[in-house]
């Protein structure tokens, strides 16, 4: 049987996109989104963090505020802080897709989306 561990996010940026460098040089930009949903007319939001290492330095200037999709892999690392262990659960990103418009009821316009490829299936 298979594995799979695939993500799909529609919502709003909610702070600045932040484009750093590792010690190698390679750009990483981070950034938190949030979506929402609407259940019996009550909102509720949860709150992604984005990595991404693809194409960083072409997405950094996402701001607050923007409407993003993003496709990507769920990952969950560890790390020390205050001489404790903590933990984090991030979407590190395949596919980006910002400058989407959002129409009055909140649903997305994905006509500048993401590029269709089936010309490539062999079948």
């Amino acid at each position: 049987m298979m594995n799979v561990n695939e993500v799909f996010l529609s919502g709003n940026v909610v702070a600045d996109a932040e484009l750093r460098y590792t010690k190698t040089g390679k750009p990483v930009l981070t950034f938190r989104m949030a979506t929402n949903k609407y259940v019996n007319e009550q909102q509720s939001t949860q709150y992604h963090n984005i990595v991404c290492w693809v194409d960083a330095e072409l997405y950094s200037g996402l701001r607050k505020g923007d409407f993003v999709a993003v496709n990507g892999e769920l990952r969950t690392r560890s790390y020390e802080k205050d001489g404790s262990k903590r933990y984090i659960t991030e979407i590190v990103v395949k596919n980006l897709t910002y400058g989407l418009k959002q129409n009055e009821s909140g649903a997305s316009n994905f006509e500048n989306g993401f590029v269709d490829d089936d010309e490539n299936i062999p079948f």
